[in-house]
């Protein structure tokens, strides 16, 4: 049995609260320029194309990492 697991697509979005940018991972295939979204992890975020240094400097969303690994570890 062959599992494809969901698409999704990573972003660096600003925290609502903080301000700080994390690249957080969201449902789909890839941006569509929509001005904001809810993350994989449940958090809805502002949304606007990153720069070079937003993806250098915005730490991977843990939550939405293990989230992503634990359903595709929920599959195999």
């Amino acid at each position: 049995m062959n599992f494809e697991p969901a698409r999704h697509y990573w972003l660096p979005t600003p925290n609502p609260d903080s301000g700080a940018f994390a690249r957080h991972a969201f449902r789909g295939r890839r941006w569509e320029r929509q001005s904001a979204d809810t993350t994989v992890c449940g958090v809805e975020v502002a949304m606007a194309t990153p720069t070079d240094l937003d993806w250098v400097t915005a730490p991977t969303c843990a939550d939405c990492n293990r989230t992503l690994i634990s359903e595709l570890n929920g599959h195999t």
